[in-house]
């Protein structure tokens, strides 16, 4: 038997047939940018997940959970992430 291969556009195609699925794959897109990019942050202040979690006043758990999409941080805890590596946040609606 024969195995169909499929391309990213049969798989846009299959994935987006409802608004609702749409924008669902946006919202997770979205939060996975942020954990990456406070992942990055940290990394690139060579700072260990437990370090970051002391400066927020937190446990290093919930710095895991920030950088795997699997929590998604409140404006507040995104003001004080920025403010640990002197950042500030920067909202566009494209």
């Amino acid at each position: 038997m024969k195995r169909k291969v499929y391309t990213h556009d049969d798989f846009v195609k299959e994935y987006f047939k409802t608004p609702a699925q749409r924008g669902a794959y946006e919202r997770g897109v979205e939060r996975l940018l942020i954990a990456h990019k406070i992942a990055d942050l940290r990394e690139r202040a060579h700072m260990t997940q437990a370090e970051l979690a002391k400066k927020l006043h937190t446990k290093q758990q919930v710095i895991s959970r920030l950088e795997q999409d699997k929590y998604k941080p409140s404006c507040n805890t995104l003001e004080k992430i920025a403010r640990v590596f002197g950042k500030r946040i920067e909202i566009n609606f494209v």
